[in-house]
């Protein structure tokens, strides 16, 4: 990591022949790869809004999905933003190295190098950084303190202190806060490039989905029952893998088949409500729905979905039909 550093501020070093960094480029690149990043993730989101606006998806699916795509893809991803953070870190201390060497020629850089950033051990970063920065102050006194000995022996005088404090400061100044802008620069396209490859993963997992569903056939639910009542149905689900298997339950809001009207959220109760299967096994599972009389008119038909979830995206598309007949008329007293 050191040695990446070094070679990483040297590209961003002032050159021999006078010549500048390449700052306008770097920043160039910068901007080209961050919207070619946005212009692809907005592309993928655009494609995932037509699936749920089609009903292929549900409206939800952004959030069921997302705990199963941070299980599968958390740990790389974190493990990928400690690698680019603990870079940066390197990057910065060498930086700090070089610009503390400037004031003593060399002393410094050779006594006290930078450490080394594990990515593993993200918490000891900032107390690496703090025992390394103390250690380039102390270095830094002794030689203020050497010079003061010159004064005080007459080898300078405190004009010729000033003097040569003064142009390392404004020779080398705008190069450091140059190259501390690159650095963070080069951080935020390392940054920018991490978060567009999981945004881009997060929605073609999503949009796979969608192919999925498309390609299988859809199962029809019949719900029917008087206005005011509920309706019933029950199915069996199976667990086919080899493993233990977690089922969830999502529905659609609902909405008249011919699409008048708004769609609403519809009052679904699903017995088991919690619900996991040994491999192998099956379970009975009962799905009841109240039709209020204000949400549903007698002999129009409604449609809505129900998606059933279990490991590694597996996934049942239940298409619910409902239709509420005329409310059962009341008792006389």
């Amino acid at each position: 990591m050191v040695t990446s550093a070094a070679q990483h501020v040297e590209d961003s070093a002032p050159r021999p022949d006078g010549s500048e960094p390449n700052w306008s480029g770097l920043y160039a690149r910068f901007l080209s790869g961050s919207l070619a990043n946005a212009q692809r993730t907005l592309r993928l989101y655009q494609q995932t809004l037509e699936s749920v606006a089609s009903g292929r998806l549900p409206a939800t699916v952004f959030q069921e999905y997302y705990p199963r795509f941070v299980q599968r893809h958390g740990a790389l991803y974190s493990e990928r933003l400690r690698a680019v953070c603990a870079a940066f870190m390197g990057r910065f201390a060498e930086l700090n190295k070089r610009n503390a060497a400037y004031a003593d020629a060399g002393a410094v850089a050779e006594q006290v190098p930078p450490p080394i950033f594990e990515p593993e051990t993200p918490e000891r970063w900032f107390e690496q950084y703090a025992e390394y920065a103390g250690r380039l102050n102390a270095e830094a006194l002794k030689a203020y303190r050497r010079q003061l000995d010159q004064v005080a022996g007459g080898e300078l005088s405190p004009e010729d202190v000033q003097q040569k404090v003064a142009g390392d400061m404004s020779r080398r100044l705008p190069f450091y806060m140059r190259d501390a802008g690159q650095l963070y620069l080069h951080l935020m396209q390392e940054l920018d490039a991490l978060r567009g490859d999981y945004e881009d993963a997060y929605l073609s997992g999503i949009l796979a989905l969608a192919e999925e569903s498309a390609s299988e056939p859809v199962t029809a639910v019949a719900l029917q029952a008087p206005a005011g009542g509920a309706a019933f149905q029950s199915f069996t689900i199976s667990n086919t893998t080899r493993t233990r298997m977690a089922v969830r339950y999502v529905a659609t809001e609902v909405r008249r088949m011919d699409g008048v009207g708004p769609a609403f959220a519809p009052k679904v109760q699903i017995t088991p409500e919690l619900l996991e299967l040994e491999p192998g096994e099956e379970s009975t599972v009962t799905l009841s729905l109240q039709l209020d009389a204000d949400r549903y008119e007698v002999g129009v038909p409604y449609i809505g979905f129900l998606y059933v979830t279990g490991a590694d995206d597996r996934r049942v598309e239940l298409q619910l039909r409902i239709v509420a007949t005329d409310p059962v008329p009341e008792k006389e007293k």
